[in-house]
């Protein structure tokens, strides 16, 4: 058995010996070719680390989820006092929408088809006696429960 060992050993050292060679000649070559390869690589590497950063910094975060949902709260308010939209982005029909405000306060939607948006506002949600919450509550947490999956946004956390 300590031959089969010695000999992936030596084969897996075979393979690492073979990828640094093949490195260091890549390595010669650029160092061998002319300044306009150079300049051509380097664009290209530039191009890439612009997309990898775009990528990493204008993806927000928390908006990337299972039941492509989309959530803002309302900034001001209006006739009928301050609400969500949530904006069904994904291909699936949501049924049995349910949200649930700060772990407390309930609201219910029979459906939400892909494409639409739905406003609740925070004086249908209610908690279990059936009381709204106070209109100047604090958002702790927003969670979306239907048939597409479960989504939950955290708002101490932005």
């Amino acid at each position: 058995m300590g031959g089969f060992f010695e000999m992936v050993w030596s084969k897996i050292l075979d393979l690492l010996e073979g990828v640094r060679e093949l490195f260091g000649n890549l390595l010669q070559d650029f160092r061998d070719s002319n300044r306009y390869f150079k300049l051509k690589a380097g664009m290209i590497v530039g191009y890439v680390l612009v997309g990898l950063a775009t990528v990493l910094v204008f993806v927000p975060p928390g908006e990337l989820n299972e039941i492509d949902a989309r959530l803002r709260v309302s900034k001001t308010e209006i006739i009928g006092g301050r609400y969500f939209l949530v904006v069904n982005q994904g291909t699936a029909v949501w049924k049995d929408v349910h949200l649930k405000l700060n772990n407390t306060f309930d609201a219910r939607w029979p459906v939400l088809r892909p494409g639409r948006k739905k406003a609740f506002f925070f004086s249908q949600f209610q908690d279990a006696r059936g009381v709204p919450p106070a209109e100047d509550i604090g958002l702790q947490r927003l969670r979306i429960e239907c048939s597409a999956g479960v989504f939950e946004r955290d708002f101490t956390r932005q």
